[in-house]
Parts: structure tokens; sequence; C-alpha cells
């Protein structure tokens, strides 16, 4: 039987999908050179009804623009063509040839087991675990980091056109072969006129609409499965691949909270608690409490995923101490003007609190006092003990020879830990001197730090050199002054006396890179004192008109000010 000609144009040669909404084929464009491969969807219509074709056809010319649209992006198949033929549609779309994350995801087949040479404890232990729900391969935590950032990035375009994808998952979440991106395909909102539980409904103005849930059970949030989808619904989606890859487990498979509804999963996977406490909020089962856009979840990742434990620590303390404080102070404030509102005559309808939910609210919030107080005394506590175990290396430059004065700048070298793993250094930085450049090597999982003391009024500035290499500025309680996290240069106005640590990091996973750091101390304003002229008798210098005070004998020139350098023992 010869191959279908669609349009004149499309020959149809392999069927790679079908369902109640019609098939897809893999097709070879006859009209252009090479006959080169693409995509054809046969969109078929659940009904015959006249209405319903007129409504689909309406839906399927809006969705193909939106199509056409989006098309040009990169990591997007192109549309290449539309048309309708004997009450079907059909939309030719740029073949991607890849692997679906699906796929490459899915475990192996186990072979077949021998069970005359297996052991009884073998055989009871495979009956025991043979209701268990299947555990597909498992991704490292870099790998699914690479994943969130290439498919938010896809996202980010989509969503500024104003579109929801409303089914990602990893079976339309393709890596293309030639470069390894993953691109993003299957925008199925246009199956409205597809899936065979759509029904043809009229709005408030008369005019017919399709009313239809569209998602993939697991990957679909509430709001989706209610047909009131939001920007936040494709973040829940993205979340729950990035679960199924660390896990290894649909998520339909696994267990959830039944007093909050929220999905149980980190006692499933090994990752990084910052890593953890994103994709919890990207997943959260209201979507109030998700990330709002996708630029949230950068900015998230960027905080939380990239910050070592201590950091963490640090900030997670701070956020407790404040929710603490407000909570403390919303209830002194009830609690002094309850006798006040309760004189007052009020139309509301008021409930009594019970004694056991009053009790269980004082228990809540002791246990949260406890816990703040422990949060805030490992945030100081630690770095104190750490401060301890520093080791104090000076190091003396023998006197210089004397030599000529220049009138050439010098740039002062700082020793450095030729360890390019984690560097823990205290940098002498004199105000109003050359910069200090500190040059070094670093790795993928290292973070360098270097301990700077500075006066408030003076100005910090620091610049890093180096392939993929940042910087951040911190305070004395471990957290990142704003405006100077992850940046490759920045300048700082000193608001307090105090320690600052400045912070490097290089892409995680990247090879050892070698870097060069500058740092320097400006006071805001300086008035620079003129000078005297030097007198050889002491006397009043006629030419000034004032007197001046005698001019020392030259005397040799002194040594260099120690440097003195902390290392820090892991």
């Amino acid at each position: 039987m010869p191959a279908k000609v669609l349009d004149g144009r499309y020959k149809l040669i392999k069927k790679i999908g079908a369902g109640g909404f019609g098939q897809t084929f893999i097709a070879r464009d006859m009209r252009r050179p090479g006959s080169p491969p693409c995509v054809v969807k046969q969109l078929k219509p659940a009904s015959d009804d006249p209405n319903f074709i007129r409504e689909a056809r309406r839906l399927f010319n809006t969705e193909a623009e939106t199509l056409e649209k989006l098309g040009k992006h990169d990591q997007i198949p192109q549309l290449l063509a539309y048309f309708e033929e004997d009450k079907q549609f059909f939309l030719v779309q740029e073949f991607i040839e890849g692997r679906s994350l699906y796929d490459e995801l899915k475990a192996p087949l186990p072979e077949v087991s021998d069970l005359d040479h297996q052991t009884q404890e073998q055989i009871l232990e495979e009956l025991q675990n043979i209701d268990a729900p299947p555990r597909d391969k498992q991704l490292g935590e870099v790998e699914v980091l690479k994943i969130l950032k290439d498919v938010l990035e896809v996202l980010e375009f989509v969503h500024s056109e104003g579109v929801i994808h409303r089914d990602i998952k990893p079976d339309n979440l393709i890596r293309r072969k030639k470069d390894q991106k993953i691109v993003l395909i299957d925008f199925g909102a246009v199956r409205a006129m597809q899936d065979a539980n759509t029904k043809l409904t009229a709005d408030e103005k008369g005019e017919s609409r399709f009313t239809v849930t569209i998602g993939t059970p697991g990957y679909m949030p509430s709001e989706q499965c209610a047909g009131r989808p939001n920007y936040s619904s494709d973040i829940y989606a993205l979340g729950m691949v990035a679960i199924k890859a660390l896990t290894g487990y649909a998520p339909t498979d696994l267990p959830t909270d039944p007093s909050t509804g929220e999905l149980v999963w980190r006692d499933k996977a090994k990752v990084s608690n910052g890593l953890a406490m994103v994709l919890t909020r990207m997943v959260r089962y209201h979507y109030t409490q998700r990330y709002q856009s996708v630029r949230e979840v950068n900015q998230g990742i960027t905080t939380f995923a990239t910050m070592t434990e201590v950091e963490r620590q640090a900030t997670t303390s701070k956020i407790v101490r404040s929710t603490i404080l407000t909570e403390s102070s919303r209830l002194a404030l009830s609690n002094n003007g309850s006798k006040s509102i309760s004189d007052r005559p009020s139309t509301r309808r008021t409930v009594s609190a019970s004694p056991s939910s009053s009790s269980n609210s004082g228990v809540l919030f002791l246990f949260g006092g406890l816990l703040a107080l422990v949060a805030v005394i490992a945030a100081f506590a630690l770095p104190a003990m750490m401060r301890n175990n520093q080791q104090s290396v000076i190091v003396n430059n023998a006197p210089p020879i004397p030599k000529p004065i220049s009138t050439e700048p010098t740039n002062p070298i700082a020793t450095t830990n030729p360890n390019p793993e984690a560097v823990n250094q205290v940098l002498t930085v004199e105000a109003n001197k050359e910069s200090l450049v500190i040059p070094n090597k670093i790795s993928g999982n290292a973070v360098h730090a270097y301990k700077i003391t500075a006066k408030a009024g003076q100005l910090l500035s620091a610049t890093v050199t180096g392939n993929g290499v940042l910087l951040s500025i911190l305070n004395e309680q471990g957290v990142g002054i704003p405006g100077t996290v992850n940046v490759p240069s920045t300048e700082l106005d000193i608001p307090a006396d105090g320690t600052y640590l400045v912070q490097l990091r290089v892409i995680a996973g990247a090879p050892e890179t070698p870097y060069q750091l500058k740092v320097a101390l400006k006071d805001k304003a300086i008035a620079a004192p003129p000078t005297p002229l030097a007198s050889p008798s002491g006397v009043p210098t006629p030419a000034t008109g004032a007197p001046t005070p005698p001019t020392p004998s030259a005397t040799p020139s002194q040594a260099p000010a120690q440097i003195e350098i902390k290392v820090r023992n892991r």
C-alpha cells in the first residue's frame, strides 16, 4: 500500500504516537530539497457536530498562530504548516532528533530470573517487594540543576508571550542530540478539540466555548484540575519533573501529607537542603505559596541551591527570628486591645476558641521559640568555634635593599594558599593604598573566603577576574549584602565597623580555574594636608611666610608591614 501524502506535499513515513485525539507521524516534505523529515500531528475533533467543528476550527487557527510565535525560540519546535483536510486538522512541525527525559529516566527491564538457582531468602525478598511501586533511574543534583535551568530559560520566554504550557512532563522534554539542550514540545492547549471529554458550552455572551481540563496526573496541580491554570502551574509541573529525576518515583507513587496535602519526598532522594527548599516551594499544594514567576525560581536557585550550609543556617535563623518577633508583636497588640475592642458594639458574629485550640497554639508558639533560640545559638557559636580553630601565620618580609626612589606605583601581592580547595584567609588591607592582589585557583565545588576589617565611611572595592568566577560580600552574620552577591566586581559603602567576608565561587562542576582578586579600601572624604617645605636649618622658610617645624634628618627606610594570614583547618 503506497504511503499517504497530505496536502500534496507531506508523505507519511511512520506512526510514532496515537490516542483519542488522533495520531502523530514522521513524514517527509516532498517540496523541499532532500525531502527533510518533519512531524505531522493529525487532530481529529471528538464530534461531528457543525457547532463543534466551527469552534474547533477557530481554536485550531488561534493555537497555530501561537505556535508560530513561540517557534522563534531555539528550544521550541518551529511550526512549518497547518491545514484542514476531510474535517481533520493537521499541524506540521520541525523534527527534533533526540531522546525524551522519559526515556532517559526509564529503568531497563529486569532480566528473567532463574528461580532454580535462587535461595529461599532471595525469593521471599522479591515476593515482599512485588507490590512496591516501580523505581526508575535517579539523576544527581548537578544534572537536575542543569535540566531546571535549561527548561526555566524556555519557560520564561513562553510566559512572556502570555502562554501557559499546561503539560510539562518528562515525555515533552527532548534532549536534542546535536547540542544536548532541552527542547519543550507539545503545547497541549490545542487538545481542547481533541479530547473525548471536551464539552461545548455557552459563555455569558452566548458564544460557544470549550470546557476541558488539560494536563497529566501527578504533574498537574489542583488549580489546573479545576480548570483555572496560571503561570505557577507550569512551575509546579517542572518541580515535579525534578523530583521525579531525583527520587526515581513517579509523582503519583509518592505519598502526601494528609493534613496539608503537601508531597512527601525528601527521604527518597539524595539532595542538598538548598535545592530541596526550592523544589518544595515549587510544588506547594496551594498556588499562592509557590514561586509566582520564573524569575523568582531562578533567584531561589541562586540564593539557596548555591549557598554553603553555614550561610543557609544563618539566613534561615534570621528569617525565623523575624517571624517569631512579628508574631510576638501581633499577640501583644491583640492582648492589649482585647478589652477596648470587647467594649465596642460589634455587628460581627464571633466564635469563642476552645481550650484545646488555645493550648495547641501555645505549644506551637513555645516550640517555634525554642527552634529560633537553637538557630540563633548555632549561628553565633559556629563562627566563633571556627575562628578559635584558625592558625595565625606571620609572614616576615626581609628589609629591602636601598634603591633609587621610583615614581611608578607597585601593587602588593598577597601570599595565597596553594591548595585549590577551600580557602579562608584574613587580609590586612590598608586604607587609601594600592589594591591588594590575590592570585589563586578554585575548583567547581570549593569556596574561597577572605576576611577584611573595615570602618564605617570607607569604600570597599573588590574585583575578580577568571572564567566563571563570581564574588559576594557577606556581613559578620554571614548574610550576603544586597547588590554584592554573585557579581564580578562591586563597591560597598561600609555601614559599620567590623569584619566583612569576600567570598568567591565558580560554576558547580567546573574544572580548576585560575583567578585574580583585587581588593582596596578608601576613605570617602580625604583632605590632603599641604606638604611643608623642608628647611635644613629648622628655621621658617621665608618663601612661605609662615614658620615650619624642623625637618627630621633622613632615616633608613622602614621594613614593610607584616601580613597576617589565618588559615582555617577543615
